[in-house]
């Protein structure tokens, strides 16, 4: 097994120093602007949400009114072939 020469990276020229901790003042304005993004957030879920139950329904609406169209026309067919059937006394 090969030993790594620099197990963190390479190291580097000129560091960045590190960044000081945020402020009490920091802290309070970034946890109310991530309480507010989160209503937002939730808001715009709840919207999307309703849209698809909203589409659902609608598509679902069509379906059923498309099969019964097709089954009433099968229906139509059937009493149709049966009577022209018993008119030249042919069995089904």
């Amino acid at each position: 097994m090969r030993m790594k020469l620099y197990p963190k990276g390479p190291p580097r020229s000129d560091p960045t120093p590190p960044k000081p901790p945020p402020s009490k003042d920091d802290l309070a304005a970034r946890k109310a602007r991530q309480a507010e993004e989160g209503v937002l957030a939730m808001a715009e879920y709840q919207q999307q949400q309703k849209e698809t139950l909203e589409r659902t329904a609608r598509l679902r609406a069509e379906r059923l009114a498309r099969e019964a169209k097709a089954r009433a026309s099968k229906a139509r067919a059937r009493k149709a072939k049966i009577g022209d059937n018993a008119r030249t006394g042919d069995s089904a």
